[in-house]
């Protein structure tokens, strides 16, 4: 429905006049995304409106009104991809900034509570300075924690030890698109936010599965997240100007770039890193461009010192960052990382031993500042090829040489950047158990057949990985579901029982068309 002008009114008096607004200026504002370039364009829906609510009752009120006269709504957090963008002209945006508020921090049960535009830096802050982190996702520590708590992938360098977001998520208050507030797990009974499920049957799998609904079944206004232990001090000592800034490991710490001769190498070093536990963080090396992009302070800087031939990581590479609350444990895992790597051929990289590579990553592994360094800088844009998902180390492995080939065929066109080596990246989670492969690529985003030629790579990168089978996207819903399970069924099964009347754009987590 078009949005009249009672429709207007009755959206401002729940929010008020100062936070609504559905002038283009304004408006235009939410349509641009930088990972839109893979889908050849960079501007998307406009959305009828935008509202921003500053309470859970406004967000109901806001529901209620668009199932009343036949409008959408998607709730966007910090707005970090297109995931959270209008689908259609008849959708207001709820952009959630008002809701700020980090509730309380619980130091002996390990958990924050928090609002939808509390980011991941915010959390991490407060929380270091009572001895705990959080699982601060790999798309930045700028993003919403709530958002990608409840609605969305969260892997990062810490998965190792700590999980996911959704394995870090406990209670939640969520609005359905009925209107009707849940609070799920603990807090719906009034016993505080320590659990996410029960008693009785959890609601946790359709309220996000894997990847979450992505603001597709309504809106979260708050929850309630896992802290970890933290071995650091309070607050890291932090040098330099931005860009430059730089931070020597605390007591008990170690930094080190690894690398193998082979991937089947790798993977079995990656196994029994994970079993052993010594890993604090540990990811990938590589991505857009290259590693070697997130250490320096500009495009001109970063390819100065690729010209000299420096800043150039080992194609089978990882970065790992160990903790210990002891000097005796500290040497233990000096010791197990040392025996591992004898065993497996592997051996700790130079590249990783300069101080003004290792004292800038070591603070990119623990609060994710590399993809605005990294992944935007080079080119305004990335994206992924479609080799990529959770799935064992060795598929993985498996996945990173095929892809390699998939890369030289576009690189030698090209289509994509060639940093000369692997730019895929990938994590291990919870002791090794599973593994996530990211093939991010850096292109052109203002030459629009450049785009079309990578969107060419994403296809067949998504066929390959069907027919092998490989680590797969999670996008590609409807040709991946009969492989698994007929999960598309399954999600559209569950978005008419939620959401009858489709009050909640069901765009970037559901097709309704059978």
């Amino acid at each position: 429905m078009e949005l009249t002008q009672d429709i207007y009114r009755a959206f401002e008096d729940v929010v008020g006049t100062e936070n609504i607004s559905a002038d283009p200026a304004v408006v235009d504002g939410y349509c641009f995304q930088p990972f839109g370039a893979v889908t050849t364009q960079r501007f998307f829906t406009r959305a009828a409106a935008i509202l921003l609510p500053g309470n859970t009752k406004e967000v109901q009120a806001i529901v209620k009104l668009c199932a009343r006269f036949g409008m959408k709504c998607k709730a966007l957090g910090t707005g970090y991809g297109i995931y959270c963008l209008a689908g259609s002209e008849d959708t207001v945006t709820l952009d959630l900034r008002r809701m700020n508020r980090i509730i309380d921090i619980d130091k002996k049960n390990m958990i924050a509570i928090i609002e939808p535009y509390v980011t991941f830096g915010q959390v991490m802050a407060e929380a270091m300075k009572l001895g705990l982190a959080c699982n601060v996702l790999g798309a930045g520590c700028q993003a919403s924690m709530l958002a990608s708590y409840t609605s969305m992938v969260g892997n990062n360098t810490q998965s190792v030890s700590q999980g996911y977001s959704a394995r870090n998520l406990l209670g939640v208050e969520w609005v359905l698109p009925t209107g009707e507030i849940v609070r799920l797990g603990a807090p719906g009974s009034g016993a505080g936010w320590f659990s996410g499920d029960g008693p009785g049957p959890s609601l946790r799998g359709i309220m996000r599965g894997s990847v979450g609904a992505m603001g597709g079944l309504g809106v979260f206004t708050k929850c309630a997240a896992h802290l970890h232990p933290w071995f650091g001090p309070p607050e890291l000592e932090i040098k330099g100007i931005s860009p430059y800034y730089e931070a020597e490991l605390p007591p008990n710490f170690e930094y080190h770039v690894l690398e193998w001769p082979t991937w089947e190498q790798c993977a079995d070093a990656l196994y029994k890193i994970g079993e052993s536990e010594i890993a604090f963080a540990f990811h990938k090396t590589a991505g857009p461009g290259s590693h070697g992009s997130i250490v320096t302070g500009c495009n001109n800087e970063y390819y100065e010192k690729r010209q000299a031939g420096k800043y150039l990581v080992p194609e089978v590479s990882w970065a790992i960052v160990t903790a210990g609350y002891t000097p005796e444990e500290h040497a233990y895992q000096v010791k197990v990382l040392d025996k591992i790597l004898e065993e497996t051929g592997g051996k700790i990289s130079p590249i990783g031993e300069d101080p003004d590579w290792k004292n800038v990553d070591f603070i990119n592994m623990i609060k994710a500042c590399f993809i605005p360094r990294m992944s935007f800088r080079i080119a305004g844009t990335f994206s992924c090829d479609g080799m990529m998902g959770q799935e064992s180390i060795d598929n993985c492995m498996q996945a990173l040489k095929t892809d390699r080939t998939l890369k030289d065929k576009y690189s030698q066109k090209g289509v994509i950047m060639d940093d000369g080596t692997c730019t895929n990246w990938g994590v291990i989670y919870e002791g090794g158990h599973f593994a996530l492969l990211e093939g991010g690529y850096s292109f052109s985003s203002i030459d629009e057949n450049n785009m079309k030629e990578f969107n060419k790579m994403v296809q067949e990168g998504s066929e390959i990985a069907l027919k092998k089978p490989l680590g797969l996207g999670w996008m590609a819903m409807d040709t991946q579901g009969p492989i698994f399970s007929n999960f598309s069924d399954w999600k559209r099964k569950i978005k008419r029982s939620f959401d009858p009347n489709t009050v909640v754009d069901p765009t970037t987590y559901v097709s309704l068309d059978e």
